[in-house]
């Protein structure tokens, strides 16, 4: 028989109804390639009776047996390597209902495996075993002995979702093909890549021998295949769409790692009563008993929960992951992006994209490719027919500022130039027509974006663009600064009690929030400046909920030793007093480490192995206080930064105004105290930003790169005060963030020039940073590490 062409193949079997035939049995034939079993599996009498065999079958089956395979392993191997010079399955006389249905069952009673390998399940196991350091594989007992008491991972091939309810069909195909390895990481400390240990089926199963043994039977007796990848390519063979921009293939690995198990309920709750029956059914046809839908998800686990998702469309589940976090059912604080962790290492599609919750829900992103523009342009063509003449004298009149010479040149300039967020604006809110077009094709749910900036920031989120909304930590308090101020300007020189009330009201409502400015920023930059970060777990990461104890304690300390006139105490309630002063201590303990330096001197075996080994990058903190390794003139910036700042609040006694006002004492307040105090917490609070002693959103708006490969990345904060960072780095292993991401940039921390600066980015207190608060665990023995092989490409991202 000779080799069949791509075409001779598709004149064979490309009619719609052999394709969809043969795209089940492949789908079927990818989940059982891919599982794992022990030694003890055989091939279920029932599993290779399902299959009839093509006359090339029945050949290479006789010659299997010849060769000492058994009658059913010779079977089914047939079906594992069906695709030689021609298929050795009868598609037309094959039940692939029948086989599902074996799988199935197979699954359930766990004679097949399927890692669940999402979240930190496996990845902890992982860890508690005693493995030798530097192993990536393990054996087939290990692998048994790791995957005993989990359950069955959540897998999908076209239709077909494995889990712990067996093989589920859904009416929504996708590929989500299963995985065989759990990320570890190693006793280095100073490593931050993840590695790999491969779990394995056990090679001394029959089906595995008898499959090793045919294989090469097979290749000796056929040099030249038939061009089976150029009929799939033709045929369209695939278990999803590769180029679906927008596909959520990607989804389980984000539900997997993100979602604490309430939110899952709470997802699948919300399809069971969002999606008709299709769930629902679903759900009864496992055994889950009828009920409302709290009460039916209430003891359901992880793998079950995730394989009843799976069981509805992307739309759905988008839907719904959308209303949880808007309902706050799925809290996401300002400024958090739940994304994949264990799992953050997969791509899907021809885009290698991955999903993200944030505060405006869901979306589908890539890391490789610029997608969001490209998205924007296809919008335009959404909102505006350009085949239509209204619509394309309405996006004439729109784009009349461009100086192009027809309407796609003036689209394609104004896309290329314009600020996304500016260009959103305009053209979303043009016409309400616009915002249906874009909410249908994106699918935001427009009756809960109440304001046009809300607006305007969920199409950017879920385009794919960074999402300025609530980054500036300090809007509020500019606003009610404001207010106050004016109202203060406004007033008679002789107040009534009316204006008293009136000023009072501003001030009630200023004056807290000017103490959690403070607060936030003593803290936050006490942490930073003292905190030996390259030791941290999560280096450069600040996490309020845990990190603000450590400055209170810090500062606490401080005040003790202070004269006792002025002592100051930090408590869970610090009051302005304090905190104003609180800068001052900072200062006077960062002066008395200076003086200690000595007794700082990072211990010579934490100094990184590749700090030594190379010089082309070098590293920065040779003291356990990282203040002690700026320039001399940073520290002495610092320092004068933070006396300025307490002894220009406390000299116009700013906090006796916040007494006389915000407390209502009786009698009429001094008005000139409070403006005083006003001009003097403008001025405080300018220099704290300025200095980058507050958590300021900085993100990368420009990046330039030349022919010699040199870069100059600029940051810009809300207020547009931009930061350039020339790249490549000699400081490129730091582990500070990438400058691709969002992150606090404390501007007067210089350790090199021209402007390498301490960059931060903040973890909030939630659901999903619980998951997550004590990861990365450190496996092995220290003393066994290969520190010193870490490639730190992660780094060079920068």
């Amino acid at each position: 028989m000779e080799p069949k062409s791509r075409d001779e193949l598709f004149e064979l079997y490309g009619n719609d109804s052999t394709t969809s035939t043969l795209r089940e049995f492949l789908d079927i034939r990818h989940l059982l390639g891919t599982c794992i079993i022990d030694s003890q599996y055989r091939v279920d009498r029932e599993m290779h009776e399902s299959l009839t065999l093509t006359p090339l079958g029945e050949r290479m089956r006789e010659a299997f047996t010849k060769k000492g395979i058994k009658y059913p392993e010779a079977r089914f191997i047939c079906f594992l390597e069906v695709f030689q010079k021609d298929l050795l399955i009868d598609l037309n006389e094959s039940s692939y209902d029948k086989l599902a249905s074996v799988v199935s069952e197979e699954i359930r009673s766990r004679k097949i495996l399927f890692p669940y390998t999402y979240g930190r399940l496996l990845y902890d196991k992982l860890n508690a075993m005693p493995l030798r350091a530097g192993r990536s594989v393990l054996t087939a007992s290990e692998t048994q002995e790791v995957l005993a008491g989990t359950p069955q991972g959540v897998f999908q091939m076209g239709r077909y979702v494995t889990g712990p309810y067996g093989l589920l069909l859904s009416n929504h195909r996708r590929m989500i093909s299963p995985r065989d390895s759990v990320p570890y990481h190693c006793a280095d400390i100073r490593c931050t890549e993840t590695h790999d240990r491969t779990l394995v089926s056990d090679s001394s199963a029959a089906i595995n021998q008898a499959r090793s043994t045919a294989v090469r039977m097979l290749d000796k007796d056929s040099h030249d295949h038939s061009d089976w990848r150029g009929f799939f390519e033709r045929s369209g063979l695939r278990a999803s769409d590769p180029y679906d921009d927008l596909s959520g293939d990607c989804i389980p690995f984000l539900l997997g790692d993100s979602l604490a198990l309430s939110e899952l309920r709470s997802l699948v709750a919300w399809l069971l009563d969002h999606t008709g029956n299709e769930v629902r059914q679903v759900a009864t046809k496992v055994g889950i008993r009828p009920a409302q839908a709290a009460q039916m998800t209430a003891g359901l686990g992880e793998a079950e929960l995730l394989q009843l998702v799976l069981m509805a469309s992307n739309k759905d589940i988008f839907s719904g992951l959308d209303h949880l976090v808007r309902e706050n059912l799925i809290p996401v604080p300002p400024g958090e992006v739940r994304r994949p962790v264990v799992n953050a290492d997969v791509e899907v599609g021809t885009y290698a994209l991955k999903a993200e919750l944030g505060r405006f829900g869901v979306r589908i992103r890539s890391d490789v490719y610029p997608l969001a523009p490209l998205r924007l342009k296809r919008l335009v063509g959404q909102m505006y027919r350009l085949d239509d003449e209204a619509d394309r004298q309405d996006l004439e009149w729109q784009l009349r500022g461009e100086e192009s010479a027809n309407l796609e040149a003036k689209i394609e300039s104004y896309l290329q130039n314009g600020d996304p967020s500016t260009v959103i604006s305009a053209l979303l809110l043009a016409r309400r027509s616009n915002f249906i077009v874009a909410s249908s094709h994106l699918g935001l749910a427009e009756d809960n974006l109440r304001t046009d900036e809300d607006r305007v920031n969920a199409v950017m989120w879920k385009l794919g663009f960074p999402v300025e909304g609530t980054l500036d930590p300090h809007r509020s308090f500019w606003n009610l600064f404001d207010t106050l101020n004016q109202s203060i300007r406004q007033s008679p020189l002789t107040l009534a009690p009316q204006d008293v009330d009136r000023i009072r009201g501003h001030a009630g409502a200023f004056f807290p929030v000017l103490e959690s400015v403070l607060r936030d920023s003593l803290f936050y930059v006490t942490w930073a400046l003292t905190t030996d970060h390259p030791s941290t777990a999560r280096p450069f990461v600040y996490r309020p909920h845990i990190d603000e104890e450590y400055s209170r304690l810090r500062l606490d300390e401080a005040g003790k030793t202070t004269n006792v006139d002025h002592q100051v105490r930090f408590t869970e309630k610090t009051d302005l007093y304090a905190l104003m002063r609180g800068y001052q201590l900072l200062a006077d303990i960062l002066d008395q480490q200076s003086i200690d330096s000595e007794s700082y001197l990072r211990p010579n075996h934490e100094i990184p192995d590749w700090a030594i080994q190379q010089e082309l990058q070098k590293f920065a903190f040779n003291h356990t206080s990282p203040y002690l390794d700026l320039l001399p003139e940073s520290q002495k910036l610092i320092l004068k930064n933070l006396r300025g700042i307490s002894t220009r609040l406390i000299s116009t006694e700013a906090y006796e105004a916040r007494n006389e006002w915000a407390h209502g004492r009786q009698g009429t307040p001094n008005l000139d105290i409070l403006k005083i105090g006003m001009d003097a917490i403008r001025e405080a609070v300018i220099w704290i930003e300025d200095a980058g002693f507050s958590r300021q959103i900085f993100r990368r708006v420009r990046s330039v790169r030349d022919e010699a490969d040199r870069s100059t990345v600029v940051l810009a904060n809300k207020n547009k005060r931009e930061l350039a960072f020339h790249r490549p780095s000699m400081f490129g292993w730091l582990d500070m963030p990438p400058l691709s991401e969002p992150q606090h940039v404390l501007s007067a921390a210089r350790f090199a020039e021209p402007n390498e600066v301490l960059r931060f980015q903040t973890e909030s207190d939630s659901p999903f940073s619980r998951l997550w608060r004590d990861y990365p665990v450190r496996t092995g023995d220290p003393s066994t590490s290969i520190n010193s092989q870490h490639s730190h490409v992660t780094q060079a991202r920068q």
